[in-house]
């Protein structure tokens, strides 16, 4: 609580100083001028960016939220100020939570639901839009699809965990906008999970034929090269083990309903191996690395093709330390199955250009299922320095929004600045980010 006390606070400091990280010059075509206030929203630390000189669009505000991460200073505040928006940057009661003990879903979209509230309120306020970057795009489209269609959309027999009645009522948005979205929390937990791992109660077992930083697996600093068996083998066990860790979190859950578990309302669950940080594709290159179909990329210089775009970057997640992948998830019974649970389905496996054998609907965490539910206009787009080229394909091709659209940043960092190091110079990627965002907004709001 402390640590994210004095975070929070930094933040504020920072903002009230001018030296916020994200508040960068104004882009190109950007109109200057921004300005920013803290507020507090009940329990929730916010900061509102307004244009400086309001103009037609200052009535419009979004709401950005992060389900777990500091989304105060996030670089869609002032960048979208300066072209004329209203932005609500907000954390959730628990975040900054970057070890993931504190995180619950339920929790997180009842925050969401109180910012959009807020906003509307606002005088002068005419649309309320949503914005999700990173993890906040899951949790965007579960919001709205859960403000548009209710309980039912969280709370079917198809769910790990069905959501609480208190989701009931969630004010809508008018539009959403998700930026480079990954597959889903607890889609991303599955991906994370070490299938090395033999024996829960001793993690410190591992097989070796399935470390995926073993170098006799194809493991390399420089870019790892699985062989096709290994990543069947790889997969098969990762779906596996997961699947089991659902069992089990399930049946501690039923102990816990019928009075039997070590404590009245939930307990202690340990998940060995388990983050949100994917295990295998980030150090491969060949998976995730382009889209399946032709979509509109922003090149450098501004200009915009039709094509399968491929991703131009390095290696990740190849020091374990640094990543995170050989820690585990020290959560609770209950926020591991309403936050962190997604089942695979026989076939799970991940290939150059998609995800196959994931149970979307069994999560209200996940962005393909979730998508399927909104109708107000909606915006993807997806950053070509990073891997979530697919997952932001996947997002546009499941959403059944009438008015939808999806654009791909070459060379974009997964944070929207450009790379640094990935063979090329790719420009203004910020400014080209939000300037294509004001220009879908300017057309319909």
């Amino acid at each position: 609580m402390l640590r994210r006390a004095l975070a929070a606070c930094a933040a504020v400091l920072l903002l009230s100083a001018g030296l916020s990280a994200s508040a960068q010059a104004p882009a190109r075509g950007a109109t200057p001028g921004a300005v920013s206030a803290y507020v507090r929203i009940g329990q929730l630390n916010t900061v509102i960016w307004r244009p400086a000189a309001p103009g037609p669009h200052a009535g419009v505000v979004l709401v950005g939220m992060h389900d777990e991460g500091n989304n105060m200073d996030h670089i869609s505040g002032p960048n979208l100020a300066m072209r004329g928006y209203t932005i609500i940057n907000a954390n959730t009661r628990t975040a900054p939570d970057a070890e993931d003990r504190d995180t619950d879903w339920d929790k997180v979209l009842a925050d969401v639901g109180a910012v959009v509230k807020y906003a509307r309120a606002m005088p002068g306020v005419t649309k309320v839009l949503v914005l999700g970057h990173s993890s906040g795009g899951p949790l965007m489209a579960a919001y709205q699809n859960i403000a548009e269609n209710g309980l039912k959309a969280c709370n079917g027999p198809e769910k790990i965990f069905k959501c609480p009645a208190s989701l009931a009522g969630l004010p809508k948005a008018d539009g959403v906008i998700l930026l480079d979205p990954i597959f889903g929390v607890g889609a991303n937990v599955l991906a994370s999970v070490d299938p090395a791992i033999m024996n829960e109660q001793a993690p410190r077992l591992r097989n070796p034929a399935l470390d995926s930083f073993n170098p006799k697996n194809g493991f390399d600093v420089k870019g790892a090269k699985y062989s096709p068996a290994f990543k069947r083998a790889f997969f098969a066990a990762q779906a596996a083990r997961n699947n089991r860790l659902i069992a089990a979190a399930q049946a501690r859950w039923r102990l816990i309903e019928s009075g039997q578990g070590r404590f009245k309302d939930d307990e202690p669950f340990v998940a060995a191996g388990a983050t949100r940080r994917p295990r295998l594709w980030p150090p491969a290159l060949d998976l995730l690395s382009h889209t399946k179909d032709a979509w509109p990329l922003i090149h450098a210089d501004g200009k915009v093709t039709t094509e399968v775009v491929r991703s131009v970057r390095p290696p990740m997640g190849t020091v374990l330390n640094s990543d995170r992948l050989d820690g585990a998830l020290d959560t609770s019974v209950m926020r591991f199955l309403n936050t962190f649970s997604t089942r695979a389905l026989p076939g799970y496996a991940v290939g150059e250009d998609s995800i196959t054998g994931v149970d979307w609907a069994s999560s209200y965490t996940n962005t393909p299922n979730n998508v399927e539910g909104i109708t107000v206009p909606f915006l993807v787009m997806g950053m070509g320095g990073h891997y979530w080229l697919v997952s932001t394909e996947m997002a546009y091709q499941h959403a059944r929004s009438a008015d939808k659209s999806v654009a791909f940043v070459e060379g974009a960092t997964h944070g929207i600045a450009p790379c640094r190091n990935c063979g090329g110079d790719y420009g203004d990627t910020v400014g080209h980010t939000f300037d294509y965002i004001a220009k879908w907004m300017d057309a319909r709001f």
